[in-house]
């Protein structure tokens, strides 16, 4: 059991204790009591810093079903309780999940035939079993070097797929992981992130190039979050647009996108509603919306709507710093 700060509806937030299950979640205090099923989480947002410390305050959102109603709630705690709190909700919401896998490793034939197994994953390990054969595959998440997430149709029926590439005494190989759930692939592909997040090379993962759509109204912001981006990466190369109409244009023709940055408040169409428009086409593009402080509501809307994460707007220098941290955790 452990003890948070609860940010729900539009109720102010709540010190509430925490008590997870297989079943569900339990906020409670002395008066009242709230759960969560399990079953209807269909997305876990980190939100805690690569470089915060045990006792600095961080938040986790999730976003989840009741009914045909989507809703979301925000976790505020220390990053210590909250990391242990994620990872052993990752444990209950991907254990035993049925997939399709195929392994390519080092010395050995690739089949093109799928193998149906079951996925479980813990703070350590990615575990594939197969049930009539009793045997497995375990991948340490410390060999993992990459991920990259697609679509594939197998046997006439559509698949979400996550490609894991590791590294296993010195050679590479390459896992093919297909979902037949959706819910359960964004789940596993948000496990995989975190799991890289804690993983991954700084200097190596910097490397690569971000073509960044960077769209907001007021062109004072425009200029300074494109200048100060800059700064932070000579790999981001940004092209700004001054509303969603705008953004819409540029990604309707032939230059590739590696992330969206959009502001909330805009005249016309809104982030929001920018973010619905890009998800017709563009369902798997990175997008953090850029909202201004006190704009909790928005930003758990936009987490709903399959935003990738989202940043308060801030004075000072440091805010740049912050989304720098998450486009790069964006791309992956």
């Amino acid at each position: 059991m452990t003890e948070v700060e609860l940010h729900a509806d539009d109720q102010p937030p709540r010190q509430m204790r925490v008590l997870l299950s297989r079943e569900r979640i339990i906020f409670a205090t002395s008066e009242s009591k709230r759960s969560i099923m399990t079953e209807n989480i269909f997305d876990v947002v980190q939100d805690v810093s690569s470089r915060a410390t045990a006792d600095s305050i961080e938040t986790i959102t999730l976003a989840y079903r009741v009914g045909e109603t989507r809703e979301s709630v925000s976790i505020r705690g220390t990053a210590d309780d909250l990391l242990a709190f994620q990872k052993n909700l990752f444990q209950i919401l991907l254990d035993e999940t049925p997939v399709l896998v195929r392994h390519a490793e080092p010395g050995k034939k690739v089949t093109e035939s799928y193998t149906s197994v079951l996925l479980s994953v813990t703070a350590g390990n990615i575990k594939f079993s197969e049930e009539e054969t009793a045997s497995q595959v375990v991948l340490p998440r410390t060999e993992l070097t990459e991920f990259k997430a697609g679509k594939d149709t197998i046997n006439d029926t559509q698949h979400s797929l996550i490609w894991l590439y590791w590294v296993r005494d010195g050679n590479p190989s390459k896992t093919t992981v297909c979902f037949a759930s959706p819910r359960l692939f964004n789940i596993f592909g948000r496990y995989i992130k975190s799991t890289l997040q804690l993983t991954t090379d700084e200097q190596t993962q910097r490397q690569q190039s971000v073509k960044i759509l960077l769209v907001d109204d007021n062109a004072d912001d425009l200029e300074m979050g494109s200048l100060f981006l800059k700064q932070r990466s000579d790999r981001f190369s940004i092209t700004c647009a001054t509303s969603a109409g705008e953004g819409l244009e540029h990604l309707a023709g032939n230059d590739t996108v590696d992330c969206i940055i959009s502001d909330f408040s805009m005249p016309g169409m809104d982030g929001i509603e920018f973010l619905r428009e890009v998800r017709e086409n563009h369902p798997d593009v990175p997008f953090i919306l850029y909202t201004g402080q006190g704009s909790e509501q928005v930003a758990k809307q936009a987490i709903i709507d399959d935003a990738t994460d989202y940043v308060e707007k801030d004075i000072g220098t440091d805010q740049y710093t912050v989304l720098a941290e998450r486009i790069w955790k964006a791309v992956g």
